[in-house]
């Protein structure tokens, strides 16, 4: 199951007012749950916040164990299964090209990856909760996206979110009680080859070689 913790600015966009009562898929938690190391338990816990770019609402998923983020702009309110269906595709599309690139498909069995990716995608979970450590980073990268969009009409522009998602990817960030920097496309190829491609320690640190091999050439 793909968990997506929300900010409040993300309950508010996947509700809707009906005859005056709000309807929300998010669940509420409890204050002892909206923050806490509990987020990281779960391999496959993101973060989703809301924003208003160019009078265009953008949604941002930052993944909390590599710090993956994807950015999604000119989204329908109050649809919250478009916008899985649509980050699901994104996800995949990203991390497949990534492993082309990095030419580490070959170190997984063809048959363990649809499986175990089906399994994961077939149901989700929208709840109320924030992590500090990852809003700053989602915070960072929206200034960006923001400077970025200055002087450029994005809803008629010719631009490819997926290659956005590739730029903000490939820049260094901090990790929870990791040292150092690590770059989240790295992080999140290992992360996805080893729980939906089944690729045991030995398989991962190749892969992370290979991966670092493609960076040094490219």
């Amino acid at each position: 199951m793909l968990s997506f913790n929300c900010t409040q600015a993300a309950a508010d966009f996947f509700s809707r007012v009906r005859k005056g009562k709000k309807i929300s898929p998010v669940q509420k938690t409890s204050p002892e749950e909206r923050q806490g190391d509990d987020l990281y338990a779960d391999s496959h816990e993101w973060l989703v916040h809301a924003a208003t770019v160019q009078r265009k609402h953008v949604l941002l998923a930052i993944h909390l164990k590599t710090r993956y983020c994807m950015l999604f702009f000119d989204m329908k309110k109050a649809d919250a299964d478009s916008f899985v269906y649509t980050f699901i595709n994104r996800w995949m599309s990203g991390v497949v090209d990534l492993a082309l690139k990095s030419d580490v498909l070959d170190l997984v069995d063809p048959s363990v990856p649809g499986q175990q990716f089906v399994s994961l995608v077939e149901s989700y979970c929208l709840q109320q909760r924030g992590d500090r450590s990852a809003q700053t980073q989602i915070n960072e990268i929206l200034r960006n996206f923001e400077m970025d969009a200055e002087g450029v009409d994005l809803a008629a522009a010719s631009w490819s979110a997926l290659h956005y998602d590739a730029r903000i990817n490939h820049t260094p960030r901090s990790l929870k009680d990791v040292k150092g920097l690590h770059w989240p496309d790295e992080e999140m190829l290992i992360h996805w080859l080893v729980t939906v491609g089944g690729l045991d320690p030995a398989g991962a640190a190749l892969a992370r070689e290979k991966y670092r091999l493609f960076r040094r050439r490219a």
